[in-house]
């Protein structure tokens, strides 16, 4: 009310008996035309070079719509509910009072709050980004003092933990580009990596490569003792062990057995620091992620160039093995430098306890990153061809195809179902019709063992085919309940902090943004070890000039074509407009070329059905109208209670991705 009194204060000079300059009134036209639009009868998209359609057909709110804004609003709430929990008031976790050891796991606390921005993003609450900014903080002093992250990031650790930690901090530009502090940080923690920090000399800038598998603000770690594998050991106890040819070990309680007369643990260690300590492995790919987060607050072309040449790097070590991409490259730049010679037990290798997955995951992960900054999608044919080569060293089991996700010295074995996640992410960034024949093959094997599909990516990719009927309002009201289950487990917690295990914080992290990344902005969901938001489309707020959808207004992706998406758009309030800024892709990186949409066909007041006055009104007359973009964004203007199917022609990878604004371009 006080910005209101003051703009009508404002406008009462400009027709006041005063003496006033010209300019001086000219001036302050211009400031009300900014800043109090409604006054002057303007919409946002006057004041930022959109194409602006209207939307203004009534239609009765579909339930798909009415249970996303109620997912919106619980998420809302249940992130509350999260922080008063478990953060102190200067935004610290509530947690151990020391914490000692190697790997400290920082990751765990920051992936707690990885929903938080990316739910503001989506259209939730602006409060639940200010908590993850505050708690940003908090963490990031209290692991300082715990002594695991030294210059705001992690001193050393692996980058399948760093993946999972700095997926928060991957989404905070969503929000808002313009923030100088996290700008800062992002050029500060990519330089930590591409040749730029001298106190972190983690990148050989001839080889192309990194110096270790564990890497960070202090550098690479070239050498690894008992004290950096404590508490992790103990997770590994009941896992195989990372060798077979240990002196005088044979048994995987040599991972916690530090016996003064026969330490197997140390033994364990020395050979592990020895063979994966130092040189490159694959996993290392899951860094582009924070170098391509650079680029989007900046622009700077020198993050694409590191990208290339790092993916390039691995694809020339690929070609060197056989097609098989190495788990092990030595500072010398040769393949099994310290592994006896052997392409295989890298540290996170094929040997490792998930084999494959985690290369393949690295590889989707950097080549999701090069496709996006440089608009070229063979960027994805180091994943795929490691996928196919799995294939082809496949087997039948049980009457089911699976592939093996490990190799040693006995061959390939540790065979296991595909991922269908990894099939459809390679689709989702080509859009090519041979990466959607693997999806489709994934999807009838999965109707033949067990009746019918129940995964959740391939349940989707049918869904943006036309051929899941009922999906969105089921998966919607899945998720709800699993908020809610959440919400119940944080109101009755009693646990002491200082007995807090490590994943603690992911085991009650109620923000699951999965149905609503798929459906809202028909996006990828963004789940762990690096992965950053890919979506066939992003939503702002016209007239709040912020990120998301805005109050009362829902959204749904239908249906995904390499040319083509087609989506349904519904104002909610039955009382105000809506303005919805729709951008082509998550980071602007693709472009509009038309839209097709249904409005009023005139201008028409409301008439009762003269045939029977007590029924109500008549259904509006409609007209089918196009309007061609040539954008990357372009906004909608929704009429209370209206909405509308948009059927959009889409160009793929022509524009530069950004984290700005569309106005901001």
């Amino acid at each position: 009310m006080q910005h209101t009194s003051a703009a009508f204060e404002t406008l009462s000079l400009l027709f006041y008996p005063v003496r006033m300059s010209v300019q001086i009134k000219a001036a302050c036209l211009a400031f009300m035309v900014c800043t109090h639009p409604g006054l002057f009868g303007a919409t946002a998209s006057d004041h930022f070079d959109l194409s602006t359609i209207r939307c203004d057909a009534q239609v009765a709110p579909p339930e798909w719509a009415l249970l996303e804004r109620h997912l919106i609003d619980t998420l809302n709430q249940a992130g509350v509910e999260f922080y008063n929990t478990y953060v102190a008031e200067d935004g610290s976790v509530r947690y151990k009072e020391r914490y000692e050891g190697g790997m400290n796991s920082s990751d765990d606390l920051y992936e707690g709050f990885k929903g938080f921005s990316l739910h503001t993003a989506l259209g939730g609450s602006a409060e639940l980004n200010r908590l993850h900014l505050k708690a940003w903080e908090g963490i990031t002093k209290q692991f300082t003092r715990y002594g695991q992250i030294y210059r705001e990031f992690d001193s050393n650790w692996d980058w399948m933990h760093h993946g999972e930690g700095y997926v928060d901090f991957y989404t905070l530009g969503f929000v808002n580009p313009q923030d100088a502090l996290f700008r800062d940080r992002s050029v500060r923690f990519a330089a930590m990596f591409i040749g730029e920090d001298p106190e972190a000399p983690n990148w050989d800038p001839e080889l192309k490569q990194m110096r270790a598998s564990m890497t960070g603000s202090r550098g690479p770690l070239m050498e690894w003792t008992k004290r950096d594998w404590i508490p992790t050991n103990a997770n590994l106890v009941y896992r195989h062990l990372p060798f077979t040819d240990i002196p005088g070990v044979d048994t995987t309680s040599a991972w916690i057995n530090d016996h003064p007369e026969n330490d197997l643990f140390a033994k364990v260690v020395k050979v592990m620091s020895d063979r994966m300590a130092k040189g490159d492995i694959p996993l290392n790919l899951t860094a582009t992620p924070l170098i391509a987060n650079a680029y989007f607050y900046t622009g700077d072309e020198k993050y694409i160039q590191w990208v290339k040449d790092y993916i390039s790097r691995w694809e020339e070590l690929t070609e060197q093995n056989n097609g098989i991409t190495p788990d092990n490259v030595g500072l010398s730049g040769e393949i099994g430098e310290y592994t006896n010679g052997n392409w295989w037990g890298g540290y996170y290798g094929w040997y490792w306890v998930s084999g494959g997955s985690h290369i393949v995951r690295a590889e989707l992960t950097s080549g999701k990153v090069a496709t996006t900054l440089t608009g070229d999608t063979r960027w994805m044919d180091l994943p795929r061809s490691q996928l196919a080569m799995m294939r082809k060293n496949g087997e039948v089991t049980d009457g089911e195809f699976q592939v093996p996700i490990r190799y040693d010295d006995r061959g390939w074995h540790h065979f296991r179902r595909e991922s269908p996640s990894d099939y459809l992410h390679l689709w989702f960034m080509t859009q090519s019709d041979s990466d959607w024949d693997e999806v489709e093959r994934l999807i009838e094997a999965h109707n033949k063992s067990r009746g019918r599909v129940t995964d959740q990516d391939l349940e989707w990719a049918q869904f943006v085919k036309g051929r899941n009927p009922g999906y969105a309002e089921r998966a919607l009201r899945n998720e709800l309940k699993t908020v809610i289950r959440k919400i119940e487990f944080i109101q009755k917690e009693h646990g002491d902090p200082e007995t807090f295990v490590d994943n603690k914080w992911i085991l009650v992290d109620p923000m699951k943004l999965d149905s609503l990344v798929r459906l809202s902005v028909g996006g990828l969901p963004v789940k762990v070890q690096g992965e950053m938001l890919y979506s066939q489309v992003r939503y702002f707020d016209g007239e709040r000039r912020s990120a998301g959808l805005p109050p009362g207004v829902a959204a749904l992706v239908t249906h995904v074509e390499k040319d083509s998406i087609e989506l349904e758009v519904i104002n909610l309030n039955a009382v105000e407009s809506r303005q919805l800024v729709i951008q082509a892709g998550a980071y602007g990186e693709h472009s509009f070329e038309s839209v097709a949409f249904t409005q009023v066909a005139e201008i028409q007041p409301p008439v009762r059905d003269v045939r029977n006055p007590r029924s109500g009104m008549i259904d509006q007359a409609l007209t089918e109208s196009r309007r061609e973009l040539n954008a990357r964004a372009f906004a909608v203007d929704l009429a209370p209670g209206s909405g509308s199917k948009l059927s959009i022609k889409i160009n793929r990878y022509t524009s530069r991705p950004s984290f700005d604004f569309p106005w901001d371009r």
